[in-house]
């Protein structure tokens, strides 16, 4: 089984939530303006959630209230991209956009985004991977009001009919996301962050839509659904769209002319350049055999959980989080984000890794075990330590105890940047291998999406993370100088047992961050949290403080600098 970072969060248990992507594009409804007053030319917001992916919890669910768009001349200004309660399992949004809303927004630039979620706990459900059992409400504490704010660089600009892109992610690999104590208490500090586009709209993958049809047919070949997010999708159709009648089971192929107005419907869908949608698959019934959508019987997106080449199968979660066993037939397609051909035949799933991100086409969704007519990565990962041995020519993931190396190619547009700092994004392979080595002794943590090579049949990598790696329990023994932004930490080399001081410094984080310090503090029983003002760091980051939780990132001189340091007092 693969070795994720999400194992070396500060407190010793993995975080998982995922990413906020909004995309702009063409097409969608808005706001109206009063009679007698010329309403300013609009673009259109497509407002879509994704997640990365989590080996650590089966469910993070919460609910998106509001996304709003903030004037860059006048940040008083907001426009209104969705409003309501979209409430979204998380983990089952891995790299999957949930198309929540398609809203006009006013013509202009836009440099910040503001997200609110729901802080109340009993709108959450939060599951560890393995468990049926919730975090009881009364065990789960938000940090903050609920409303992120989070900067936009480059500023969106949106134009009349055209075509704009910006992504924000929620940021659940951030050491500070989630956190669990001792005693079971979750403590959520949303963080989001920018994220780059795309090359193109229509490399993003889409999770599916579930709802009604309400029309058909305008234009030609497209037809009107209204989603169970209360808003109204047009989804286009040709001659590649696969239909499937689930009226009966076992399920037939259907086809466009079997649609009709108000049946229920499932659609995997995906965004056109043009900021169209296409449907690659749907599935439809009247509405009263709802239950027969897929959605009820099998999740058509899951992330592998095991490869069994001995016994040709695959064991893939589904939306509830419980993982199902597909068998690989000698006729099973393999395919890359729909359009790159892999091979067919059980000899490929020797190319799917624990972690991918899969949609598997099954024969039988009746049948035990289910057998795949085609399983296509959606995305591909790898991530853990990255190895020493890397080179200019070869990254290596995996530890050599283990025996477990991981060699890619670098891929032809390969980039790399610092945890959070996408923005900063580097080409130069050289630099990252310097980084590296500039680690020395701490470990280097990273993750990658990885991309088919046709011509080798093997994956390469598109992109590398460096991503902050938590450092043993510690006691600070040098209180933090405001003058130098550093302190100095003391804790015990889990592997030579020796005891180790490192100057960490809290002002030059990845890319120019500012270090993020978090107080967990617990009185008779009451669990209290937030994030410490820079200001009060000189008073609170004393020797005299219990115990932190340090992550860095190591930086090409060999340096750390702190991503973050939680204190529990």
């Amino acid at each position: 089984m693969r070795f994720t970072p999400r194992s070396l969060n500060p407190l010793a248990l993995p975080a998982g939530l995922g990413l906020l992507a909004l995309l702009t594009a063409c097409g969608g409804s808005g706001s109206s303006s009063p009679v007698g007053v010329v309403a300013p030319p609009t673009g259109t917001a497509n407002v879509l959630i994704t997640d990365a992916p989590s080996d650590s919890w089966s469910t993070l669910q919460v609910q998106v209230t509001k996304v709003t768009l903030v004037h860059q001349e006048d940040h008083t200004k907001e426009e209104v991209a969705f409003s309501g309660n979209a409430t979204i399992n998380l983990v089952d949004m891995d790299s999957i956009g949930e198309l929540l809303a398609a809203a006009q927004i006013p013509v202009g630039n836009y440099d910040l985004v503001r997200v609110s979620i729901n802080t109340d706990p009993t709108t959450m459900s939060i599951i560890p991977e393995g468990s049926s059992m919730p975090v009881p409400a009364s065990q789960i504490h938000v940090v903050g009001n609920g409303v992120i704010p989070v900067a936009m660089s480059p500023v969106l600009s949106v134009t009349s009919g055209g075509s704009n892109a910006v992504q924000v992610d929620f940021d659940l690999d951030h050491p500070l996301f989630i956190n669990q104590t001792p005693t079971g208490d979750v403590v959520l500090n949303f963080q989001l962050k920018f994220r780059p586009n795309p090359s193109a709209l229509h490399l993003i993958q889409l999770h599916r839509n579930v709802g009604t049809i309400t029309s058909l047919g305008t234009p030609a070949n497209a037809f009107l659904m209204h989603t169970v997010y209360g808003r109204d999708l047009t989804l286009n159709t040709d001659l590649n769209t696969k239909f499937y009648d689930v009226d009966n089971r076992p399920f037939s192929v259907g086809s466009f002319a079997g649609l009709a107005a108000a049946d229920a419907v499932m659609v995997a869908s995906r965004l056109q350049d043009d900021g169209s949608l296409y449907a690659v698959r749907v599935w439809y019934c009247t509405a009263a055999n709802a239950a027969n959508l897929p959605i009820a019987v099998w999740s058509p997106e899951g992330h592998v959980v095991s490869v069994n080449t001995t016994a040709n199968s695959l064991l893939v979660d589904n939306a509830d989080g419980h993982p199902r066993t597909i068998d690989i037939d000698p006729d099973t397609i393999f395919t890359f984000q729909q359009s790159v051909t892999i091979g067919t035949g059980q000899s490929y799933l020797a190319d799917v890794s624990h972690g991918f991100k899969v949609t598997v086409d099954v024969k039988d969704p009746l049948a035990k075990p289910m057998h795949a007519s085609a399983v296509n990565i959606e995305r591909a990962v790898d991530s853990g330590y990255i190895d020493t041995s890397t080179t200019a020519t070869s990254l290596t993931y995996g530890q050599a105890y283990l025996n477990n190396f991981r060699h890619y190619a670098y891929g032809p547009a390969f980039s790399w940047w610092d945890y959070a700092q996408p923005s900063s994004a580097s080409t130069d392979v050289n630099a990252f291998v310097a980084a590296l080595t500039g680690a020395g002794t701490t470990r280097v943590m990273g993750t990658s999406s990885l991309a088919w090579d046709a011509g080798t049949s093997s994956w390469d990598a598109n992109t590398a993370v460096l991503l902050p790696v938590a450092l043993p329990v510690a006691t600070i023994v040098q209180n933090y100088d405001a003058t130098a932004g550093t302190m100095q930490i003391s804790y015990t080399d889990p592997i030579t047992a020796s005891a180790v001081t490192k100057t960490i410094d809290l002002t030059a984080a990845a890319g120019g961050g500012q270090t993020l310090v978090l107080k967990i503090a617990r009185q008779s029983g009451v669990i209290t949290s937030g994030l410490d003002d820079p200001s009060s760091w000189a008073a609170d980051l004393t020797t005299g403080s219990t115990r932190v939780w340090v992550t860095v990132v190591p930086k090409a001189d060999g340096s750390l600098a702190a991503y973050s340091v939680v204190v529990l007092e």
